[in-house]
């Protein structure tokens, strides 16, 4: 639960894919994210399993999954490893929002909550970018 010094960031946009793709590209193991530090994720998108988001050989991004509900929402702990500044910082939360707008689209919102000092900071920056990226990489590419 988010305590008074942690921050919320929230990213929100429509995209031209249906929810499944969106889920495919979320939860795809061991495939180069060339949206997001080419970074591969580790492990399953099962509740209560481990993931990491690793990448040049470090984890960058640990936590365990704590909702599944393909292709709709996923729900994360959220523990920043990235550098050292962060690596000491408590862990928060990343959840993952598919809503269906007709046959080929989606609204797909991505909430951060709980986290403190650097690693809030840094998501606050990097988010909307990151997303952005991710959108155009899911509308150009066949990423389902």
């Amino acid at each position: 639960m988010p305590s008074a010094a942690s921050t919320e960031t929230i990213y929100s946009t429509a995209l031209a894919s249906p929810p499944e793709d969106v889920w495919r590209a979320l939860t795809a193991s061991n495939v180069p994210r060339s949206w997001m530090w080419n970074s591969s994720l580790r492990g399953t998108m099962e509740p209560g399993s481990d993931y990491a988001l690793h990448a040049d050989g470090n984890n960058l991004i640990v936590g365990s999954v704590e909702v599944a509900d393909a292709p709709y929402r996923l729900v994360l702990t959220f523990d920043a490893r990235w550098d050292d500044r962060v690596a000491n910082e408590p862990a928060g939360e990343l959840e993952y929002l598919i809503t269906p707008m007709g046959e080929r689209e989606c609204m797909f919102s991505v909430r951060l909550s709980g986290l403190t000092g650097a690693t809030a900071n840094a998501v606050e920056q990097d988010t909307p970018e990151l997303y952005s990226r991710f959108k155009s990489w899911l509308e150009q590419s066949d990423a389902g």
